[in-house]
């Protein structure tokens, strides 16, 4: 252990600064224990004020995840201030990080590990400058809130005591000693629930999921994207069915774990202050050896065949998962895993576009858990092993991977409709055979209409025009049809071979002679899916004859390719773009299609 005196002359007074440092090389303890780093303060004024006290504290921690860290200063009367509570996202490393309230890189919230440099502290360092004696034992107390995942190790640690300690920082933000920060859902009234809004990432999915022959595994982020912190608190009290037992016991007489019960913390803002209320949230398992509450059933995954139905929680089920052992725990965020978070709309969100990002009291895995606006918790494949088992006789082609966060409602959220998320996959190495694909082209001319199935090699394709006038079979993937007169026709299309049907919906527009030159050619323009790994298929509809182009630019406005360029009568039409055979960067990019003197452009994240 060392003492460094250090001295600065600054007009137009002398200003006196003492640091204490401990670089003795201390190991994390990964079985949730709280290690203990000690550094002995003497030769110290015998009172703190705003004149003299604490005003640095820098260290040195090599971790995989700091996020999964909580990093607190005890001082000698056994006060302790919250230095960082698991911040960073999914990066590793404080490497020559200082807290202090005059930071260079302002609060650790938005910064993303590994941090370095200087930063606010998650509490005021001037908590200890209120005439508390600075001499005797002070400690760092670091925690590993995910317990058995991560090593790391504290190489440094060291407590300065100056002249002048800086003032704290003006915080704007939301938090419960500042409830004037937090914003209500409309924006504009002070007096609401501060409600969290938990989603399911299909980003994540998307990039990272792996299939072997009867198993797809995946990982899968439940982001809070709400106005509040989803918060649980266990409670004192547990149970064997209703028969209520000992929280210390971990089996119940018939093998079965030990249930307790746990809250949902709702926080409210009535003005200038806040409060909050507590709700049942139901029974959940209580793992004795590791010291957390499990939240049951917090994400269901269930493999799909799609129907043109829009909610995808009613597509028939082929395999099907239950994650029933999560923490709710801020292991990353918005800024960090960018496209995680995203709204009932589509649109990405930064943590700047959530009013109340980073509020929250308690998080990690423990009896009390949480995760704030802004953050996300995540499971990777690794840890959702063994992942969905694919029933005997599955068949490659697509489906869809829909992810539920808490499909039971235990929680309050301030929209449960947006919960889920439906992720298109396709299976290549099961041996069943393969579904064929789905989806159907057109082109009307009067009432007469000309089909084309995109399944070109099914046993048979039933059209089911929508008109009244019943459906047709054919052996090919060609049809036409003549409708009745003008109107809007719902056509199903099912093509089938040995795997079963693909199902397709669509609708054909039939308009009155005339009509067509006083509208906009383009009816629809779609491009899925968005964010692409490699094929993205372009589709659109005209309702009258018309030139089309379709072009593919770079985020610079650098033409990559030209994809269309004719003459094309009404109809429904489908482009495949494969951006890997044209040897596409992941980036961003933008396909413009042009209709006469109207431009439509559509933005494309690929991977």
């Amino acid at each position: 252990m060392k003492i460094v005196f250090t001295f600065l002359f600054l007009l137009p007074s002398l200003i006196f600064a003492q640091a204490f440092t401990n670089d003795t090389l201390y190991t994390i303890p990964v079985n949730g224990d709280t290690l203990s780093i000690p550094i002995n303060v003497s030769g110290l004024p015998n009172a703190t004020s705003s004149s003299f006290g604490l005003i640095t504290v820098c260290l040195d921690i090599r971790c995989t995840t700091v996020a999964d860290l909580r990093v607190m200063l005890r001082a000698p009367n056994d006060s302790l201030i919250m230095l960082a509570d698991q911040k960073g996202g999914d990066g590793g490393g404080y490497y020559s990080t200082c807290f202090e309230e005059n930071a260079a890189n302002g609060w650790l919230y938005q910064g993303t590990a590994p941090f370095i440099g200087s930063y606010y502290p998650e509490q005021s360092l001037n908590t200890f400058n209120n005439g508390l004696n600075p001499n005797g034992v002070w400690s760092l107390t670091v925690k590993d809130l995910f317990v058995f995942s991560d090593t790391g190790s504290v190489d440094y640690f060291s407590i300065t005591f100056g002249s002048n300690p800086p003032p704290d920082p003006v915080f704007t933000g939301c938090s419960f000693s500042n409830p004037a920060g937090c914003k209500c859902p409309d924006g504009v009234s002070t007096d609401c629930d501060l409600l969290p809004q938990m989603t399911a990432s299909g980003r994540d999915i998307l990039m990272n999921h792996l299939e072997t022959p009867g198993h797809f595994i995946f990982s899968n982020s439940t982001p809070n994207i709400g106005w509040g912190p989803l918060e649980v608190h266990g409670i004192d009290s547990c149970f064997c069915g209703t028969t209520p037992v000992s929280c210390l016991d971990s089996l119940c007489p018939d093998s079965t774990p030990v249930m307790r019960l746990v809250n949902q913390r709702i926080y409210h803002r009535n003005g200038n202050t806040m409060s909050y209320y507590d709700r049942p949230a139901g029974k959940m398992f209580y793992d004795t050896d590791h010291g957390h509450t499990h939240i049951d059933n917090w994400a269901s995954y269930t493999l799909r065949r799609s129907t043109p139905n829009p909610d995808a929680t009613t597509w028939p089920v082929i395999g099907s998962q239950t994650k029933t052992s999560y923490c709710l725990i801020n292991l990353s965020d918005c800024n960090f895993n960018y496209g995680y978070c995203v709204d009932s709309a589509g649109h990405i969100l930064h943590n700047s576009d959530i009013p109340n990002a980073n509020f929250g009291t308690v998080s990690g895995c423990g009896t009390d858990q949480g995760i704030y606006p802004g953050n996300l918790d995540t499971y990777d494949e690794a840890e959702n092993a063994p992942g969905i088992i694919l029933p005997a006789g599955t068949c490659n082609g697509d489906y869809y991977i829909v992810s539920i966060t808490d499909p039971d409602y235990h929680f309050l959220f301030q929209d449960h409709k947006n919960n889920w998320v439906a992720v298109p996959v396709t299976l290549i190495f099961q041996t069943a055979g393969n579904f064929e694909v789905g989806g159907f082209s057109f082109s009307v001319a009067g009432n007469d209409v000309t089909f084309s199935a995109n399944a070109a090699t099914a046993d048979s394709c039933v059209w089911m025009w929508g008109d009244g006038f019943g459906s047709s079979t054919t052996i090919t993937s060609s049809a036409s049809h003549s409708f009745p007169g003008i109107g809007s026709y719902i056509v199903w299309l099912y093509a089938y071979n040995h795997c079963g049907p693909t199902v397709s919906a669509d609708t054909v527009n039939v308009l009155p002679v005339g009509l067509n030159d006083a509208l906009q050619s383009v009816v629809s323009f779609n491009i899925q899916p968005n964010p692409a790994k490699d094929e993205v298929m372009i589709s659109y509809t005209l309702v009258n004859a018309t030139d089309v182009s379709i072009e593919v630019f770079d985020a610079i406005g650098n033409r990559i390719k030209n994809m269309v360029n004719s003459n094309q009568h009404p109809g429904k039409y489908q482009v495949l773009f494969d951006a890997k055979a044209d040897h596409l960067s992941a980036g961003i990019y933008f396909i413009r299609l042009a209709s006469g003197n109207i431009f439509f452009n559509k933005r494309l994240a690929m991977m």
